[in-house]
């Protein structure tokens, strides 16, 4: 590990760094996941672009669906246009099965 103020390496359980004292954080917060670009299932209007691209950039869908309706007007057919290239281009999200519940075999009953 390595100190965020000098540089210096110190050792793992040493709470602050021998060089500077600065306090060592430790960043024990779990990491996030890579945002990937998908059209969602849920919540898609016709095929999901203007949904994907607002859970891709953390915006409200309703502001990338007032955008892309503007690029549709002005100027002319550019939105149209980037829609359905992004329609044919970004992919879908994957279909999330539930979990496979396990088979209940009838016992014999007994007389």
């Amino acid at each position: 590990m390595y100190c965020a103020c000098c540089g210096k390496e110190i050792p793992e359980n040493f709470r602050f760094c021998s060089e500077c004292g600065a306090p060592v954080t430790q960043n024990t917060s779990p990491a996030r996941p890579p945002r990937v670009l998908r059209r969602p299932h849920l919540g898609r209007k016709i095929a999901g672009v203007c949904a994907g691209l607002a859970n891709y950039m953390d915006l409200d869908v309703t502001l990338v669906r007032i955008i892309v309706l503007c690029l549709i007007f002005w100027p002319p057919g550019i939105g149209l246009i980037l829609y359905v290239v992004c329609w044919i281009v970004v992919p879908q999200e994957p279909f999330l099965l539930p979990p496979a519940r396990p088979s209940v075999e009838s016992a014999p009953v007994q007389s």
